[in-house]
C-alpha cells in the first residue's frame, strides 16, 4: 500500500509517517518512506539524526549516466528505507517542480524494484500547487491521510486537501482517514468529530501532547523506537494494524466544506447534514467546432510576440531566458513567420532570426533557478555585443528568477554595455508583450541628435506585414519627386543605431492610426519625435490630402499631385469599360474606414453597396445597416463580386489589397475586381482575353 500524509504546516505529518513507518517495519513490513518537503527533515528519525543525499541534489550534480539508486536511498532503524526529495534554496526555484523531478528520477532508476509492502509520502502543508499534489495522484498512492488539530486553520487545511483529492478519484474516493494530533482545545475532540461526519471522512487515530515526542526527536529517533512501552507507542501500532487492514477499493468520496458550512461548524462547534463543496468544472460540447486559428496580424500576446518584435531589430542577440523547448518553438514561429514574409513579398528586407538565443534552463535550473544559466548565457555574449535585449518567458517567473539583479551585476561589471530586459509574462492584459519590446528600445534613443528635415520615418511594428518592399518602393519614389528620403522606420528590420539616431530622421508618420501603434506614438513622442497629423494614406484621395500635408510641412512644391492622378485616371479609364454598371457589394465593419474601395469603384461606374452590422452615423446612400450577421448574408446579392472586409462566411467574395498604400491600392483594389469580374461565367476566359 501506498499512503500520502497532508495536514497544515506544522501540525505533526513528518512524526506521524516516521513513527508509522516504525510500527509497519516492526510488523515485518519492508517500508520505504519518502519525504516531500525542501526541508529534507522527514526522514531524520528514521536516520539517527542525519541528513542525507536528496534526489533534487543529486540530479542537479550528477549525470544521468552515473546515476546509482542506492545513492539516493539511505537505509534507517529497522531496515525502512528513506528518500528525501529536497528542493531549492528559500526564495528561488520550485519546491513543486522538484517533487515532480523526484518522482520521474525515482521511476527512471527503477524504485520499484525495491518490492516494498508499504511506501508513505510526508508532504509539505496544503496541496498549494499541482507539483505538491503528485503524490496523491492514483498512479503514486492508494490512500490519503490527514493530520490535523482543532484549530481553525488545521481543519481549513484538512478540508482544501479533500477538495484537492476530488480532482484525482476514479472508481472510489482518496481520502481514508483522519490523525487527530491533539492541541489541548477545548471541545477539541467534539469539533474534529463533527467535521468527520460532515466530510464522511472517519478519524482513524488520535493522539496527545506528550513531551515524549520531543525528548526521542533529541536523540535522532523515533518515540515509537525510544519508548515501546508508552501509551503513545501503543496508539501508533493500533493505527499501523488499522492500516494494515484497510482496502484502498472500500474508501468512499469525501464531502468537503463549503467556506461558509467551515465557519459556521467552527463557530457552532457542530453541523447538521454533509458538505456541499462541488469542484467548479468547465463543460464543452465537442459538438461545438473548435476555433480555427488562422494567420492574424498581430502574432497575439506572450513571449512569442516579444520575441518576434525584438528580432527586427538586427545586430543585438535577443536572449529568450526559458526552456530549451520555449527557444525552439520561438525560433519556429519567426522562421514561419520570414518564409511567410518572403514568398508573399520578396522584395522584402526581413530580419532573419539568427540573432535568437536561449538560455536553455534544464530541468534542474527550473528546480533550483535559472539565474546561473541567464548569467552564463549574457556574460558570454557581452564579450562581443554592446546591447542586448532578454525576453523572459514564464518559467523564470514561476520559480522567482531575479532577472532584473543579474542584469544589474552585469551591467555595473561592463560600463557602456546595455542589456534590456523584458518580461514578457507580466503584461497588462490591454497591452501586448510586443509593446514591452517598444518601449525598451525606445531607451536607445539619444535626445542630443539633431533632425535633419529631409527625412520622413516610418513607425510601426510590422509595417503591413506583406507588401512590404512594394510599399516602401513606392513611397520611396512619392518622397524623391519632393525631395525628401524615407528613414529606416521603427521597427523595421533596423539596427542599433539606427534606433539611437531616431531623432536624426526628422518627422514620423504612422503607418497606420492601429491601438498598437497609436501606443507606440506616445512613447516615441516622449522621446522628442515629431509626427504628422496623418497616418500613410490607403487610395486615391487619401493620397492626395497626404501629399498636400506633407509638403505644407515641408515647405516643398513639385507636380507629383498631377502625376498621381494622371496614374490613377489611366487605370480607370482602362477598366472601367467592362466595369460600368456592374454590382459590386463590400462587406464592412466600418465603412469610412473602407470609403476608399467604395470610391475607386464608383469610379468605374460600378454600383456600390457598402454592408454594415449595427448603427451607421455616415450619410452616405451607398451605406446598408444591418442588424444581424444573418440579416447580412440574406441580403447580400445578386453580384457581379462581394469584396469582404469583415471575414465573414459568405460564399464567393474576394478580399480586399488591405496591405497596400497610397493611391496604388485604389489601382490594385480596380485590377483584382475586373480579373475577378471577368473570370466568371460562361465564355468568361475569352471576354477576360478581350
Amino acid at each position: 500500500m501506498r499512503i500520502a500524509v497532508y495536514g497544515k504546516g506544522g501540525i505533526g505529518k513528518s512524526t506521524v509517517t516516521s513513527n508509522l513507518s516504525y510500527c509497519l517495519s516492526k510488523k515485518g513490513h519492508r517500508v520505504m518512506q519518502i519525504g516531500c518537503d525542501p526541508k529534507c527533515d522527514s526522514t531524520r528519525p528514521l536516520l539517527r539524526g542525519r541528513f542525507q543525499t536528496t534526489v533534487t541534489r543529486y540530479i542537479r550534480d550528477t549525470p544521468p549516466s552515473k546515476r546509482r539508486l542506492e545513492d539516493i536511498v539511505a537505509e534507517g532503524t529497522d531496515g525502512i528505507l528513506c528518500v528525501e526529495a529536497g528542493g531549492p534554496r528559500p526564495g528561488t526555484g520550485c519546491a513543486g517542480k522538484g517533487i515532480i523531478s523526484m518522482f520521474s528520477t525515482l521511476e527512471r532508476m527503477g524504485v520499484d524494484s525495491l518490492g516494498t509492502d508499504f511506501t508513505l509520502y510526508d508532504v509539505l502543508g496544503d496541496v498549494v500547487c499541482g507539483g505538491f499534489s503528485i503524490p496523491m495522484r492514483p498512479e503514486h498512492s492508494d490512500i490519503v491521510l490527514i493530520v490535523t488539530s482543532g484549530e481553525y486553520m488545521s481543519l481549513f487545511a484538512a478540508n482544501n486537501i479533500m477538495k484537492g483529492s476530488l480532482q484525482f478519484e476514479k472508481d472510489g474516493g482518496r481520502v481514508a482517514g483522519l490523525i487527530l494530533n491533539r492541541r489541548g482545545l477545548d471541545n477539541e475532540d467534539g469539533l474534529v468529530e463533527e467535521f468527520s461526519k460532515a466530510t464522511g471522512v472517519p478519524i482513524l487515530g488520535r493522539l496527545d501532547r506528550s513531551e515524549l515526542f520531543r525528548t526521542s526527536e533529541a536523540t535522532g529517533r523515533t518515540l515509537s523506537e525510544s519508548y515501546p512501552d508508552s501509551s503513545e507507542a501503543r496508539t501508533f501500532m493500533d493505527l499501523a494494524n488499522t492500516l494494515c487492514g484497510l482496502s484502498a477499493s472500500g474508501i468512499g468520496s469525501p464531502a468537503p466544506l463549503t467556506d461558509m458550512e467551515l465557519d459556521s461548524l467552527y463557530s457552532q462547534g457542530r453541523f447538521e447534514g454533509r458538505g456541499t463543496f462541488v469542484e467548479e468544472t468547465v463543460e464543452r460540447s465537442y459538438s461545438d467546432p473548435l476555433p480555427v486559428m488562422g494567420a492574424p496580424r498581430r502574432i497575439g500576446k506572450g513571449p512569442v510576440a516579444a520575441v518576434l518584435e525584438a528580432g527586427k531589430v538586427t545586430d543585438i542577440p535577443v536572449v529568450i531566458h526559458g526552456t530549451k523547448s520555449c527557444g525552439f518553438t520561438m525560433l519556429n514561429e519567426v522562421s514561419e513567420q520570414r518564409i511567410a514574409h518572403i514568398l508573399s513579398d520578396p522584395g522584402a528586407f526581413v530580419a532573419p532570426g539568427d540573432n535568437i538565443v536561449s538560455t536553455d534552463m534544464s530541468a534542474e535550473s527550473s528546480v533550483f533557478g535559472g539565474n546561473d544559466r541567464l548569467r552564463e548565457t549574457l556574460e558570454g555574449l557581452l564579450e562581443d555585443n554592446v546591447v542586448i535585449i532578454v525576453i523572459a518567458t514564464c518559467l523564470p517567473g514561476m520559480i522567482g528568477d531575479d532577472c532584473s539583479k543579474v542584469i544589474s551585476d552585469l551591467e555595473s561589471k561592463n560600463p557602456g554595455h546595455r542589456i534590456l530586459y523584458v518580461d514578457a509574462n507580466r503584461v497588462d492584459s490591454g497591452f501586448d508583450a510586443h509593446m514591452e519590446v517598444i518601449r525598451a528600445f525606445s531607451e536607445l534613443i539619444d535626445p542630443g541628435v539633431e533632425p535633419e528635415d529631409v527625412y520622413l520615418n516610418v513607425v510601426d511594428d510590422n509595417f503591413i506585414s506583406f507588401n512590404k518592399g512594394d510599399n516602401r518602393k513606392h513611397l520611396s519614389s512619392l518622397l524623391s519627386e519632393i525631395g525628401m528620403v524615407l528613414g529606416p522606420g521603427f521597427l523595421n528590420d533596423c539596427s542599433v543605431d539606427d534606433i539611437r539616431n531616431l531623432r536624426r530622421y526628422g518627422m514620423s508618420v504612422l503607418c497606420e492610426s492601429s491601438r498598437d501603434n497609436l501606443a507606440t506614438k506616445g512613447i516615441l513622442e516622449s522621446k522628442g519625435i515629431e509626427f504628422m497629423g496623418n497616418s500613410l494614406p490607403r487610395g486615391y484621395s487619401e493620397t492626395l490630402e497626404w501629399m498636400r500635408e506633407l509638403m505644407s510641412l515641408k515647405g516643398k512644391g513639385s507636380n507629383i499631385l498631377e502625376r498621381i492622378s494622371e496614374e490613377y485616371d489611366g487605370c480607370v479609364s482602362r477598366y472601367s469599360k467592362d466595369l460600368s454598371g456592374r454590382r459590386i457589394d463590400i462587406l464592412s465593419w466600418d465603412p469610412r474606414k473602407d470609403a476608399w474601395i467604395a470610391d475607386a469603384l464608383s469610379d468605374c461606374g460600378c454600383d456600390v453597396i457598402i454592408h454594415t452590422l449595427g448603427a451607421s452615423d455616415s450619410r452616405d446612400r451607398r451605406i446598408t445597416v444591418h442588424g444581424s450577421m444573418e440579416d447580412l448574408t440574406n441580403s447580400v446579392g445578386p453580384s457581379d463580386a462581394v469584396i469582404d472586409c469583415m471575414s465573414t462566411d459568405i460564399a464567393g467574395t474576394m478580399e480586399k489589397p488591405d496591405t497596400w498604400l497610397s493611391h496604388r491600392a485604389s489601382m490594385e483594389l480596380i485590377r483584382r475586381v475586373w480579373s475577378f469580374v471577368m473570370s466568371k461565367g460562361e465564355g468568361s476566359w475569352a471576354a477576360w482575353g478581350d
